[in-house]
């Protein structure tokens, strides 16, 4: 059994289905299907407690219990006491909200010692909606018991919905249902149709939303909770980002890297799979979709869905449509993507750059010279300021001189990308002291007048500012450390006629920073 290894621990997630049985009927699952129909069976804890045994060795923390409905289960509560022998940080347990309707069942699970978060598949904000798509009465009272009951326990609760033709229109009356409950998180998610179970062509069709049904409900339902709630973590999955434009920063596609054990035919586990992978096999991106700039974040629409109704409904968002939706660049990746590419056929045998678009690390550099590397993050604000972009420091390692010597080599690319304003350079090796406070004051007063920082070099004793102005006047400015104090002083290099004014203001202007306050930058 193989776990990925190229993933960082602290962002491995880990689920595992416990069976099919269920006691809903959804209208878009095949747990419930597979439950009428009399194949869904009990899975012994065995099987179960070997593959979470497994997962934690190999390094996850987290582990999401999944069905079916996992309370079903007989191994349940031995499940949920073996997570917390084995030291998860936390187990979510997705549950339809029926078991956990008796309080005696919530203080059982919870006296297992189970760091528990709970998971509730509430199928529509209304009880006709969500009775319309369980198929199963009295599954809303049991809903809200539920709810009421975690709440006075003081337990954290996330919900998830499944948008089907039922449902969908009731959505914008969720805010009123789950606020008083202290919900942390409200998901809403596609159906995909090969979860569905046996249906014909026809019941599919019931209960698939046209992709322009979405937009209305999906942002009356973000008005609410935004007048309700400002901030609360509301996020649609997998919609097509163009179908509901004004929900572009609560779309979400993908996540983080899952990996997934799941209850076959035969009721057997699986070996793990990448969910997010095995998820984007029956999605297809159609013509409408070329140009379009969130499409490597879009995994696109299912297949059947095209076959059914054609593609007539995308639209690519173009520059202009983004630049109109995000003004504030909250997604600064996909409007700078052409520098990340930049950066990528920047690097050489020497100078080795990679860039990260997507997951967790997006927006983020790592470059290689020598012994020496470091991540760096992009940012509309930063330590290092060039015109429209800027860079953070998240981590470096290697000696002084390479990091100096990476410095640098970076400072000359990046230069290449936008003006400087507070540029990269040997000052990457510096790491606290007097001459990294004497360059963080510089950045934040940054630029000074018509004198343009352009470079910082390693000296014997610190570093050196290279500056110039438009018309070709430079000066050199050393900052150094000398009797454990910086210092600073300058050389002025050529001083082109008509140019000395703008020189001598701003070096005035520079040298006057050391003594001022910082300005934030």
């Amino acid at each position: 059994m193989r776990y990925a290894e190229d993933v960082a621990a602290d962002q491995k997630q880990f689920e595992i289905q416990l069976g099919h049985m269920c006691n809903n009927r959804c209208s878009f699952c095949v747990s419930g299907q597979r439950t009428g129909m009399g194949e869904a069976r009990p899975l012994s804890a065995e099987p179960i407690l070997t593959r979470i045994e497994e997962a934690r060795a190999a390094g996850h923390r987290r582990v999401t219990l999944l069905g079916g409905e996992p309370t079903l289960q007989p191994a349940f509560l031995q499940v949920l006491r073996r997570c917390a022998e084995l030291g998860f940080e936390e187990v979510v347990v997705f549950t339809n909200g029926v078991k956990t309707a008796r309080e005696a069942f919530i203080d059982e699970a919870l006296a297992t010692g189970a760091p528990i978060s709970w998971r509730i598949s509430i199928q529509g904000a209304t009880e006709q909606a969500h009775e319309g798509t369980t198929n199963k009465r009295g599954s809303w009272r049991r809903i809200v018991q539920t709810l009421r009951h975690l709440h006075a326990r003081d337990q954290r609760i996330t919900v998830n919905m499944c948008m089907v033709s039922s449902n969908l229109a009731s959505v914008p009356a969720f805010a009123e249902l789950l606020l008083p409950f202290g919900v942390h998180q409200l998901h809403l998610d596609t159906m995909r149709p090969m979860d569905a179970g046996i249906r014909s062509e026809e019941e599919l069709a019931a209960i698939t939303p046209r992709l322009a049904d979405y937009a209305a409900p999906l942002e009356a339902m973000a008005r609410a909770f935004d007048a309700r709630a400002p901030g609360f973590d509301l996020n649609v999955g997998n919609v097509p980002y163009c179908v509901a434009p004004s929900l572009l920063h609560r779309i979400h596609h993908d996540g983080e890297h899952t990996e997934t054990v799941a209850v076959d035919d035969a009721d057997t586990l699986s070996q793990p799979w990448n969910k997010y992978l095995v998820k984007r096999r029956d999605k297809t991106h159609p013509n409408e979709c070329e140009g379009c700039l969130m499409r490597d974040r879009c995994s696109g629409v299912f297949d059947s869905y095209v076959a059914r109704w054609g593609s007539a409904e995308l639209r690519a968002i173009d520059e202009a449509t983004l630049r109109k939706l995000d003004p504030d660049e909250r997604l600064w990746v996909v409007h700078r993507r052409a520098i990340l590419r930049a950066l990528r056929q920047a690097s050489s045998p020497a100078l080795r750059i990679k860039t990260a678009e997507r997951g967790e690390r997006e927006g983020q550099v790592v470059a290689e010279w020598g012994d020496a590397s470091v991540r760096l993050r992009f940012a509309a604000e930063g330590t290092w300021r060039y015109e429209g972009f800027a860079l953070s420091l998240v981590e470096r390692t290697g000696s002084a001189p390479a990091l100096a010597d990476l410095g640098e080599a970076l400072g000359e690319v990046f230069a290449k990308l936008g003006q400087p304003i507070a540029p990269l350079g040997a000052d990457l090796a510096l790491e606290g002291g007097s001459v990294e406070r004497r360059l963080q004051r510089l950045r934040g007063h940054a630029p000074f007048g018509a004198l343009q920082w352009s470079g910082v070099q390693a000296t014997d004793a610190g570093v050196s500012l290279q500056l110039e102005t438009e018309g070709g006047s430079t000066a050199c400015v050393f900052v150094e450390e000398r009797g454990g104090k910086a210092l600073g002083r300058y050389e002025l290099g050529k001083a082109t006629e008509g140019c000395k004014p703008a020189l001598r203001d701003g070096l005035s202007a520079l040298l006057g920073s050391f003594r001022a306050p910082r300005t934030p930058t």
